[in-house]
């Protein structure tokens, strides 16, 4: 559901390259690659060093978690299917993602240190949800689609939801990142252009843009 939005940004990043490739020798890369994957993309990382991701192979993907030692674990939800991405972990272990639950039906999951799987579906949701975020509290971010539109989450410990849109956004606002405070980071679409916001534990939004008031960030 997400993969669209990556390979735009991918493109862009092609168009920034000159930009920051002198930069680059100051740093050490590993590149991750999950043996026979046609690709493979990460997402998220804990303060342990291990790492969720997906892989695609014969034209079905898979999450993946990456421990800190290099060994990797594929994670299916439910085991077998050809669906599923990991997008975040937390520094228990808990992970994060989507899945398509039913056909092309996509459902967020958790998934708890052992090994047992959660389904996420915000009330209401017409056309999936995907979980992208997952705090140490267990508070969990993501998007959900319906009325024609993407909106943003916030599932707390309890369970409850709450729906999140950047006021003036036109159909799409995404929660993809939440820390441990409860602030939370994602992106909006406006008729500009898409923009960065951060959402401050009072529920204030602000909109980020590099430079201020660029329409393409």
């Amino acid at each position: 559901m997400h993969r669209a939005l990556l390979l735009a940004v991918l493109s862009l990043s092609v168009l920034l390259s000159p930009l920051v490739a002198s930069q680059d020798a100051s740093y050490t890369f590993t590149t991750i690659d999950v043996p026979g994957a046609t690709f493979t993309v990460a997402d998220g990382i804990n303060d342990a060093g291990q790492i969720v991701g997906s892989y695609n192979i014969a034209g079905s993907d898979h999450g993946y978690l990456r421990a800190a030692n290099g060994s990797l674990i594929t994670i299916d939800v439910p085991p077998g299917n050809n669906g599923t991405e990991a997008l975040g972990i937390n520094n228990a272990g808990q992970i994060v993602g989507s899945y398509f639950s039913t056909g092309t039906t996509v459902s967020g999951f958790v998934r708890a240190t052992n090994g047992s799987f959660a389904t996420i579906d915000v009330p209401g949701a017409t056309f999936g949800t995907v979980a992208f975020g997952i705090n140490n509290a267990g508070q969990i971010v993501g998007e959900y689609g319906a009325s024609g539109a993407n909106h943003g989450f916030l599932r707390d410990t309890n369970g409850n939801f709450t729906t999140i849109d950047v006021p003036g956004a036109v159909n799409i606002t995404y929660a993809v990142g939440i820390d441990d405070a409860g602030q939370i980071v994602g992106f909006y679409q406006t008729a500009s252009g898409f923009h960065g916001f951060l959402r401050d534990t009072n529920g204030n939004l602000v909109t980020i843009d590099v430079p201020p008031g660029n329409n393409g960030t």
